[in-house]
């Protein structure tokens, strides 16, 4: 994690001068990555998909490594889409699963969507005709599917996260872009995503450029609203959290926003830990954050739900003292008729439309 703070202080500008010439070799790095793109997209672009299947396809993805909120925002696909009577299933690559094992977003679907079928496949085609052969399901969810072109999809709802929302303005790996902010263009429905935790002002801005690259596609604003609190065993913490001291731990993608969402209930941090983004915790790990000298004084440790799906498993330590912030995707004004509006258009066309 403190190479990727790091990373992220040279590509921000935040670094002083000693940083320029990483960034100098940076930059020319960037230019051989653009080719790559631009050819792949351009090749894209001309030939179309290499395979459409049978059943609609709903890909949630974003133009930023790092997190912006993709796992509620798939969750929540999968509950509307529950709620009008179908059976979808999702496809990711299964990024840094251990064994065959599920990974941290699987896992964590699979807790709050309990009857979603999940697929773990770098060919995402191929993991999709198998959820549909093998479970019956009649909706495909592509988990970070944006840039994965090969599989056609019917609509492209691309996050981006108002905190960081265009990777710094650089393509990797100078920035944190995957592919050009004119990507976006191949978005049928944009969610910005954090809004509560920027100006009103920044994301107005932020919506007028997003108006500007891509008028045809609706905007929807939205924030991560906290539902509940409880131990890593589960139990609801009936306790306010204001004022309680917490020492916060976490591998994910986007640590500060945890932090944020933290002290907006009131919690006085007064350590933190950060792992890589979907760290596989081990024994060492516990110990260390359980060690009395490790942090000060503190009630209790704070975690996310993503840590939490792996962290259960372990033992080693009381599961009550360890509290998991549970979140949901929250949408502004009619975020989220315009979120049912987009699935029904895509679930009422005749396949081939």
């Amino acid at each position: 994690m403190v190479e990727y703070n790091l990373y992220r202080r040279i590509v921000s500008n935040e670094a002083g001068l000693w940083a320029a010439p990483i960034r100098a070799g940076l930059s020319a790095a960037e230019w051989g990555y653009r080719l790559a793109i631009d050819a792949r997209n351009a090749r894209f672009d001309r030939l179309g998909p290499r395979e459409t299947l049978d059943v609609p396809v709903i890909s949630v993805g974003n133009l930023t490594v790092g997190g912006t909120g993709k796992t509620p925002m798939v969750i929540e696909v999968l509950r509307r889409l529950e709620l009008m009577g179908r059976s979808p299933a999702v496809v990711s690559r299964g990024y840094k699963s251990v064994g065959g094992e599920p990974n941290d977003e699987e896992l964590l679907i699979r807790s709050r969507v309990p009857g979603a079928v999940c697929v773990a496949d770098a060919d995402r085609a191929r993991g999709a005709r198998f959820a549909i052969s093998r479970f019956g399901a009649n909706v495909i969810v592509l988990d970070d599917g944006f840039q994965h072109r090969a599989l056609a999809r019917d609509l492209d709802i691309v996050l981006i996260d108002a905190t960081c929302p265009f990777g710094f303005d650089h393509l990797l790996p100078r920035g944190l872009l995957r592919e050009p902010v004119t990507a976006i263009r191949r978005a049928g429905l944009i969610v910005l995503t954090r809004c509560d935790q920027v100006s009103p002002h920044a994301v107005n801005q932020l919506d007028d450029s997003l108006a500007e690259i891509h008028p045809a596609a609706p905007r929807i604003k939205s924030r991560h609203r906290v539902t509940a609190v409880v131990t890593l065993d589960d139990r609801v913490v009936l306790d306010s959290l204001e004022g309680r001291t917490a020492v916060l731990f976490a591998g994910i993608g986007q640590p500060q926003s945890f932090v944020t969402t933290a002290q907006s209930l009131g919690v006085k941090v007064v350590g933190e830990r950060w792992f890589p983004d979907h760290h596989h915790y081990t024994r060492s790990d516990v110990d260390r954050l359980l060690a009395s000298a490790a942090f000060p004084p503190h009630e209790v440790l704070l975690t996310t739900e993503k840590d939490a799906v792996k962290l259960r498993a372990m033992g080693g330590w009381d599961h009550a003292n360890v509290w998991v912030i549970r979140v949901d995707i929250d949408f502004e004004a009619d975020g989220g008729k315009i979120l049912d509006d987009a699935i029904k258009d895509v679930l009422s066309r005749k396949r081939g439309d």
